[in-house]
């Protein structure tokens, strides 16, 4: 039997090839060294998106990676040309790191400058970067084939001249790629196929251009084709049966045995030998990971401005440049934030300034701070509101002085080292939160101040999963909306959670499958599809910046209708590519304080400088005592607030240590209720060694903080924090002999600084034990400021916060309800708004001595922005006298009939004297002088008299009418507003309201899956409808105090309402069943309000989220661990996802288990020889 000759795949579209594409890169590594090859080539849709994901996986399964592109090229000299939408294929194969830079250059231009319906290069562009790189002809769709292919009607509709023509675009190309370029030759089966073949093999004899053997592979397995057409018609909306859309006439599409492609190409073996010539010519090796901080670019002119010498070098800037800037704006920065501090203590603050100016130093991150000091201080100059911190860096003091945070580490004991670690180089991670409404601005600075191309936003890949991937094939399989959905909603509802997983865990879903074909298809072909991708995003807040164009380090992207530029490749391998990840987070809470801080300057005529307040301010914990705590910043939640009222913070650490133990890890270990018992005298504190006091006490003896371990190894083990960091690191891993050492070498340190060794050996294993419930302090001390802060304006300026807070959330009628409740409870008033006096957004106002809040005219339905900000810059400074003046001086083009009869139906117009029911009945009155205004405001244009305009004005005369009934008033308020202002067909029933546990409709959220519920409200209509089945039902829909609920009613029910009195409110008791994000409510009982004080209801409430647990499990040559891991997994199941890493020589191979485990039995995973917890 003869040898099979080598040959590798060097058409191949990933799952990168969005929505064409179908080989999963890890499933095609396994199939590739299955068949015994040795190399492979990817060649996505005009994209190098998977580059890295590829390149890494089939160098870890010991596959030689071909890094390639099918691009897309037109013929015209200007590369944004867009006189045409032809386009030919043609693939690139890097053969070197200068071919993978001009590989990352031409992908980058076709996005950027080529796109047209596809991204685009064109010969000029290719010609100029053609170094390293080689050229096939492609498909049919290449220019060289498509010339030739005279049989295609189309081609020749459109311009193929034939043979000659097909002769002279080959040898261009070999011009420009010399022995690089190739013909390329396809066998699929299809009729045009086999009409090119031939002239391909005649003018590679006549131009000696060589031939390669390809199959065009779009997916893995022959079985897999079928699935793939679905696949290309959930890109094209298309149905599967739909016999006018795109389709491959063969089912040859898949991943070829060498076996089958020598059998294909027998008559021409030479073509499968070209495939390994290019293999041979490919070298191309990256240098992955260690990624280069990039510059300030802090140069020569920029120092003269600070008189600042910088140091002898050619280079414009550089990383000794940076260090000047850097050590000038630390001690600088530091000095201004001493004024704050006790001046006993300022030696101390300058040392550890100092030590941390060295390290980050000598890690060469003075770059990276610089830039974020940077664009953190143009944003704070721009009038942006910043958070105080987030994240680890708020355990810096360099942050601190820097401005970068306003958390000062030294008076909360927060550790630089947990931050930057000298003994473990890593990247630094600075996360900023920005006004959400404003984040944009501060990334444009970023772009403006590096370059274009130098910055850019991360991009995301969409995904088909579980639920999506059912829902999308059964679309296109034409299956009924009702069973597809019903289909779905049989996937268990388990974050991340995949079919297969879902198949073992539902049995219904089995029963689907053997008694259905169409639902058995349907789950035959999503499971094919699951995973894939489906579009190109940008991620919400990554930004990458380089000292060069970015497309030497990463492809460039430009999203469909966008001006973003974002990178090729994914967050997961931007530091793979010499990269580092900034990220700009949007934070709506800090323009909620910053807009009230604003209404308090405006009314008290100063602002609040939160860096002067008093952390500890009794008033405000006061406040948090109650538990009324709805619009504050984390704890507004009804557990939160049920904590509070429980624990009754008294200061600032407290509040640190309520966000860092509010999860489900510590409530579940008890360590919540140890430390609520033990701040409360109701246990007893006990300190192993007195050392760990002024550790622990501010946490109650609790260990709660990852800080706090790292001070406990330091101070009783004599390690240094860096070395104690490592320590804290290896007790989330858990690898037993590890930990051997470490508690002998604790024991030592301990030993040695005079603390008894059995003792500190039991001390080391109480650490491990509440290690892995530890939370970083840093990230939780700088959330619990934005707390402080809004805690605060609550506590000394309600009317302020409030309106803020409403305005913040105006186009969310339900949050709004709520707040407006919180309002009337705080005993605020609340104004509709007013012609005369409301701007755009909700104001603080002050009526006889009570605080109101008034209405924003932004907030009415159907008046619009445009027309709110033409009225607001009419009236100006000078209110308008009258509704004559109104009508004389708004613009008419803008101020339509409908705004003006929301404006009065909102109670806007009061102020004229005129009642509502006025004004809306003499509307056309009212337009026909304005319509009269604005003729004469047009004729007065360019009158000889300049202010002819302004002299216009109109005497309206309408007659008074007396008001509608209070009822309804507040209908048309609901109508206007989404709500009711001046009072609430409720309020006279709000005493025995208080008194009774119900829930409301702005709660529904807040109640877990099979529990119950009791609504209080009145029933404002009923639709009655017929089911399917004849039978009689109604649709009621229900106001409560917070809004509306609507509840199905059965005929039975239905005639049970007969006997209440449907103006008075009504009890409504209900069992809630949840799927994903839709709740369903199932009317149990009706009852009166006397009855429904006496209910007693089974309420549950959802859980907090617990965040996937993630292990890591080294086989190494120990496969025991697998059936170790099984058993305690088995034994321990519960609600947290379990993620599996495992790792080998050969390979990391990444699982989501299908199981759910125990999140208080974390410990038996670590106590597994070879498992770490990550």
């Amino acid at each position: 039997m003869s040898q099979v000759p080598q040959f590798t795949h060097l058409h191949l579209h990933t799952e990168y090839s969005l929505l064409d594409g179908a080989n999963k890169i890890k499933e095609l590594a396994k199939k590739v060294k299955e068949y015994g090859m040795n190399s492979v080539a990817m060649t996505d849709h005009g994209n190098m998106f998977g580059a890295i994901d590829f390149y890494k996986t089939m160098k870890s399964n010991g596959i030689k990676p071909i890094i390639g592109m099918e691009a897309y090229l037109h013929n015209n000299s200007e590369l944004d040309d867009k006189s045409t939408k032809q386009r030919f294929h043609l693939c690139l194969y890097a053969k070197d790191f200068e071919g993978y830079q001009n590989l990352m250059y031409l992908s980058s231009q076709a996005y950027l400058n080529g796109f047209y319906y596809y991204p685009r290069i064109n010969k000029k562009l290719l010609k100029e970067h053609s170094k390293g790189l080689i050229c096939s002809a492609a498909c049919l769709q290449g220019e060289i084939n498509w010339h030739l292919n005279l049989a295609n009607e189309r081609n020749v509709k459109f311009g193929a001249k034939g043979y000659d023509r097909a002769k002279e675009i080959a040898l261009e190309y070999k011009e420009i790629f010399g022995e690089d370029f190739y013909l390329e030759i396809m066998r699929h089966g299809i009729g045009d196929q086999h009409f090119v073949d031939e002239q391909i093999i005649r003018l590679s004899h006549e131009t000696g251009i060589k031939i390669v053997a390809t199959n065009d592979t779009h997916y893995l397995r022959a079985d897999d084709a079928q699935p793939h057409e679905a696949f290309m018609c959930i890109a094209m909306n298309k149905s599967f049966d739909d016999p006018n859309r795109l389709k491959h006439s063969v089912h040859e599409f898949y991943l070829k045995t060498p076996q089958e492609i020598a059998k294909l190409y027998a008559d021409i073996p030479e073509a499968i030998h070209n495939t390994q010539e290019i293999v041979n010519k490919c070298n191309l090796e990256l240098k992955l990971g260690d990624p280069t901080p990039p510059n300030f670019k802090f140069t020569r002119d920029f120092a003269k401005e600070y008189n600042l010498e910088l140091p002898e070098n050619e280079v414009e800037y550089s990383l000794e440049n940076d260090k000047v800037l850097f050590i000038y704006e630390c001690k600088k920065g530091l000095e201004e934030r001493l004024l704050l501090v006790d001046e006993n203590q300022h030696e101390e603050y300058r040392q550890r300034l100092q030590t941390e100016i060295d390290i980050i130093n000598n890690m060469k991150f003075p770059g990276y701070m610089l830039i974020v000091w940077d664009f953190v201080r143009v944003a704070k100059e721009l009038g942006i509101p910043v958070g105080p911190g987030r994240g680890s860096a708020a355990g810096s003091l360099v942050a601190y002085a820097l401005k970068i945070t306003d958390i000062d580490p030294m008076k909360y004991d927060l550790l630089f080292e947990r931050f930057l670690n000298p003994e473990r180089v890593s990247m630094p991670d600075i996360d900023m939160d920005f006004c959400q409404a404003r984040r944009q601005e501060v990334i444009d600075y970023v772009v403006q101040k590096y370059g274009r191309v130098n910055v850019a936003q991360i991009i995301t890949f969409g995904k088909l999963l579980a639920k999506g991937v059912i829902r999308d094939v059964a679309r296109v399989l034409d299956v009924p909306y009702a069973k597809a959905d019903a289909m779905a909603k049989l996937i268990p509802d388990e974050l991340g959670i995949d079919l297969k997983s879902s198949y073992e865990k539902e049995p219904a879903i089995k029963e689907l499958c053997e008694s259905d074909a169409t639902a058995k298809r349907v789950w035959e072909f999503a499971l094919a599809l699951e995973g894939l991708n489906r579009n190109a995003g940008t991620h919400a807040a990554g930004v990458v910046i380089s000292n060069e164009p970015l497309w030497k380090k990463t492809p460039l992207f430009k999203p469909s209708g966008m001006d973003t530029i974002a990178t090729q490749y994914s967050g997961k391998y931007v530091e793979d590519v010499d990269l580092i990840k900034f990220d700009f987070l949007g934070l709506k809470t800090l323009t909620v304080i910053e807009e009230a801080n604003k209404l308090v300057e405006k009314r008290h005529g100063k602002r609040i400088d939160f860096n002067l307040c008093d952390v500890n301010d009794k008033k405000v914990y006061e406040l948090i005592q109650t538990g009324n705590t709805l619009g504050l910043f984390q704890i507004e939640s009804s557990g939160m607030q049920q904590l509070n009222s429980k624990l009754k913070p008294t200061n600032f650490e407290d509040i640190i240590a309520v966000l860092a133990l509010y999860r489900p890890g510590p409530m579940e270990s008890g360590m919540l209720n140890d430390f609520i018992e033990r701040k409360h005298g109701r246990a007893e504190i006990e300190y192993m060694f007195p050392e760990l006091e002024p550790i622990l006490k501010p946490t109650y003896g609790v260990i709660v903080y990852q800080e706090q371990v790292m001070q406990i190894v330091q101070t009783i083990g004599g390690f240094s924090l860096g070395g104690a960091d490592l320590v804290r690191r290896a007790m989330g891993k858990k690898i037993k002999e590890e930990m051997d050492r470490l508690k002998s070498q604790f024991a030592d340190g301990a030993q040695e600084k005079g603390f008894d060794r059995a003792k500190s050996e039991e001390l080391f294993d109480l650490i491990v034990k509440f290690a892995g419930y530890g939370f970083n302090k840093s990230h939780s001390a700088a959330y619990a400021m934005v707390t402080f802060y809004t805690s605060y304006l609550k506590a000394y300026y309600p009317t302020e916060f409030m309106a803020a807070l409403l305005t913040s959330e105006k186009d969310k009628t339900e949050k709004v309800v709520k707040y407006v409740d919180e309002v009337k409870r705080l005993g605020i008033g609340l104004l509709p708004p007013d012609i005369n006096k409301s701007i755009l957004d909700f104001s603080a106002t002050t009526v006889d001595g009570q605080n109101f809040i008034l209405f924003g005219l932004g907030a009415i339905k159907g008046s619009g922005e445009v027309a709110i900000n033409s009225i607001i810059s009419s009236r100006g400074d000078e209110p308008f006298r009258d509704l004559s003046d109104f009508i004389s001086r708004i613009d008419g083009s803008k101020v339509n009939k409908k705004v003006i009869e929301s404006l009065a139906k909102s109670g806007a117009l009061d102020c004229f004297g005129y009642s509502r029911k006025a004004i809306l009945a003499q509307i056309d009155t009212i337009l026909e002088a304005s319509s009269k205004v604005s003729s004469a405001k047009k004729m007065a244009t360019g009158s000889l008299f300049g202010d002819a305009e302004e002299m216009i004005s109109i005497e309206l005369s309408i007659n008074q009418m007396e008001e509608y009934e209070p009822k309804e008033i507040l209908e048309l308020e609901k109508e206007t507003l989404g709500f009711y202002v001046s009072g609430h067909p409720l309020d006279k029933y709000r005493d025995m309201l208080d008194k009774m546990n119900y829930t409301l409709s702005s709660q529904i959220d807040e109640l877990g899956d099979n529990s119950q519920a009791l609504f209080i409200g009145k029933i404002e209509e009923i639709t009655t409808k017929i089911s399917k089945k004849g039978n009689k039902f109604g649709i009621a829909n229900i106001m409560d105090l917070h809004g509306n609920i609507e509840l199905m009613l059965f005929e039975s029910k239905m005639e049970e309402l007969k006997a209440f009195n449907l103006d008075d409110p009504l009890g409504f008791k209900v069992k809630i069943s949840k799927d994903g994000d839709f709740t369903r409510m199932n009317l149990i009982k009706i009852e009166s309000l006397e009855d429904a004080k006496k209910e007693k209801i089974k309420q549950k409430k959802v859980e907090p989220e617990i965040p996937p647990l993630t292990i890591e499990v080294h086989l190494s040559n120990n496969d025991k661990v697998l059936y170790d891991l099984f058993e305690v997994v088995s034994k321990n199941q519960g609600r947290q996802e379990l993620n599996i890493v495992i790792k080998s020589k050969l390979a990391d191979i990444v699982l989501q288990s299908g199981y759910k485990f125990d999140p208080k039995s974390h410990q038996a995973l670590k106590d597994i020889n070879g498992v770490f917890v990550l």
